[in-house]
């Protein structure tokens, strides 16, 4: 496999913490069974008419030898850049191409890097995972100046199940979100750049919360952020599960931004269940309801609005057997990631959902 980067610097380690089990019931490709649906849909494909064959197999002469641009809009290191490498080279091989070639796009919380993907040509040649959550609360929010419409893109799947959670420091004065709520006091809350997920997402809940804030969010990505939060910059971070397992000695996970429990995680309480807990109002419980939604998007692999059907089609046939391929449920065990894939049509339909929600949002996102 002939795997290229736009940048020198290596890899993360590998981490070598275990998988966790699956733990949203909805889910429902993840290892074996993942190949097992995919072998059902190959099978199925045999009942197509004359023509989809023909452009099926148009499309898939069309990738032989030509190199697969993926823009990861982050720095090296994080999670966005370690699921486009870790799936680089199965999808090399679904989709027949030469060179699956990484190219990390920084700038202004990961809004450069989706605008390339957008706007690049749709041949089918570029694809890129995206901040999708902080992609839909942009557009929603529309304080940036955004051109994306989320609802216009080409999804072409999604590889994981991690989900976000709110950090405190371990020996900080906030050991619980109880205490964080209550303390009466300004915080500053780490994310990376504002316009991501984790940024929206703690915007979000902090007002859902009236916990008083400002937000730090000079970072090029997660590994950024998470480094000057161990470094002791700020009272808490908005991390994946998988990178604030990375640092349970430096770290009280406090929250998770999801309606749904974690296993590896089974103490920290929903955002759900605190909401109800503390009895906001029904308005701001179905905003948070739709939080947990739209964070369920993930690091979401999307193509630019205009690709040709039928290499539209390869690109989703060449995900899907990536991620229900063994070598690549053992790669992204042994790196400690949570695969746990969901499909193009999920994703249409949650971004769809939410930006239909957009009027639950608007105020929950103002920070000044």
């Amino acid at each position: 496999m002939t795997l290229s980067h736009s940048t020198d610097r290596p890899r993360n380690t590998p981490r070598t913490r275990p998988s966790r089990r699956p733990y949203r019931t909805r889910r429902v490709l993840a290892g074996a069974s993942a190949l097992t649906l995919l072998l059902t849909a190959v099978g199925a494909c045999g009942h197509k008419d004359a023509g989809a064959a023909e452009a099926a197999d148009s499309a898939r002469s069309f990738y032989n030898g030509k190199i697969l641009q993926v823009i990861v809009p982050y720095g090296p290191g994080g999670g966005y850049d370690q699921w486009a490498r870790a799936l680089a080279p199965y999808l090399q091989k679904y989709l027949g191409v030469a060179t699956v070639h990484i190219d990390n796009k920084l700038g202004s919380g990961g809004l450069l890097g989706t605008s390339e993907i957008y706007d690049a040509e749709p041949d089918g040649l570029t694809i890129g995972d995206t901040n999708a959550g902080g992609d839909v609360f942009n557009q929603i929010d529309d304080t940036l100046g955004l051109h994306l419409d989320m609802s216009k893109v080409n999804w072409i799947g999604r590889p994981d199940g991690d989900p976000h959670l709110i950090v405190t420091h371990a020996d900080g004065p906030y050991p619980t979100f109880a205490k964080l709520v209550d303390g009466g006091h300004r915080i500053t809350a780490l994310a990376t750049g504002k316009g991501s997920a984790d940024y929206n997402a703690t915007v979000i809940v902090f007002n859902a919360f009236k916990v008083p804030f400002r937000m730090s969010a000079a970072f090029t990505g997660s590994s950024d952020e998470k480094e000057a939060f161990v470094g002791g910059k700020g009272a808490t971070a908005s991390l994946s599960a998988s990178d604030a397992l990375e640092i349970t000695d430096k770290a009280n996970s406090v929250l998770l931004m999801s309606e749904t429990p974690f296993d590896e995680l089974p103490h920290v309480p929903t955002v759900i269940q605190e909401a109800e807990k503390r009895g906001v109002d029904s308005g701001t419980l179905r905003a948070l309801h739709a939080l947990s939604d739209v964070m369920d998007l993930g690091h979401a692999f999307f193509a630019p609005p205009g690709v040709p059907p039928a290499r539209l089609a390869a690109l989703r046939d060449a995900f899907r057997q990536a991620v229900g391929d063994p070598g690549f449920a053992a790669a992204v065990k042994k790196a400690g990631l949570f695969l746990e894939p969901e499909s193009d049509a999920f994703l249409a339909r949650t971004v769809d959902t939410a930006l239909g929600q957009r009027t639950l949002f608007e105020e929950l996102l103002r920070t000044g």
